[in-house]
C-alpha cells in the first residue's frame, strides 16, 4: 500500500480522529467537553492550519536551498543504529515528513472547507469566517450583517449546530439523547 494511499485512510477513518490527527502535527486541541465546543475549536484552528502548511512549504524551500544548518562541527547527525546518514538523506527526510505533514493537513482543511461551503445559501454564511477565521467580535459581526447582537449569536449557534451535525454525526446523536 502506498504512502499516499495509507494517509487518505487515516484521514477518511473517522471524523473523530481528526483532533488527534492535528495533536500529532503539532496542534494544541482543549479537551472540550460538548461537539458543539469542539466544532467551535476546529473552526478557529482554521487560520493555524493555513499558516502551518504555508510554514511548511518555506520550511522545503530552505532545506532544499541550504540543507540542514549546522549547529557544530563536534557534533555528528546520526540514526538510532549510530550510523551517520549523509546530509541530503537527512534532507530529503525531513522533506518527506514536512510534505506528509501538509498532505495530512491541507485534507482535514478540505473536510472542513467542504463542510463550512454547505451552508453557503445561508443568509448568514460570512458569520463563520468573521467569527472563526478573522476572530471579529460579535458587535463588529452584527455592523456587518446591519443587525443587533443577539441576531448575530442565535444565527451563530443554528450555524454551529448545522455544522457540528456534519462534523461530528455520531456524537451530535448521542448527545440527542442526554
Amino acid at each position: 500500500m502506498t504512502e499516499e494511499r495509507i494517509i487518505d485512510l487515516t484521514v477518511k477513518k473517522s471524523t473523530e480522529n481528526v483532533f488527534e490527527i492535528l495533536r500529532k502535527n503539532g496542534f494544541e486541541i482543549k479537551e472540550s467537553k460538548s461537539t458543539f465546543q469542539r466544532t467551535e475549536q476546529l473552526l478557529y484552528l482554521v487560520p493555524q492550519l493555513k499558516e502551518a502548511i504555508n510554514h511548511n512549504k518555506q520550511r522545503i524551500d530552505d532545506l532544499k536551498r541550504y540543507g540542514i544548518p549546522k549547529s557544530s562541527n563536534a557534533v555528528k547527525i546520526i540514526d538510532s543504529s549510530f550510523v551517520r546518514k549523509e546530509d541530503n538523506e537527512i534532507v530529503e527526510q525531513e522533506i518527506s515528513k514536512l510534505l506528509q505533514r501538509n498532505y495530512i493537513i491541507s485534507a482535514q482543511l478540505k473536510w472542513i472547507n467542504g463542510i463550512v461551503e454547505s451552508l453557503r445559501n445561508n443568509k448568514f454564511y460570512d458569520l463563520i469566517e468573521l467569527k472563526y477565521y478573522e476572530q471579529k467580535s460579535y458587535e463588529e459581526i452584527a455592523e456587518y450583517f446591519d443587525c443587533d447582537v443577539s441576531t448575530v449569536s442565535r444565527n451563530k449557534n443554528k450555524l454551529i449546530n448545522k455544522i457540528k451535525g456534519l462534523l461530528f454525526p455520531a456524537n451530535s446523536i448521542e448527545e440527542l439523547g442526554h
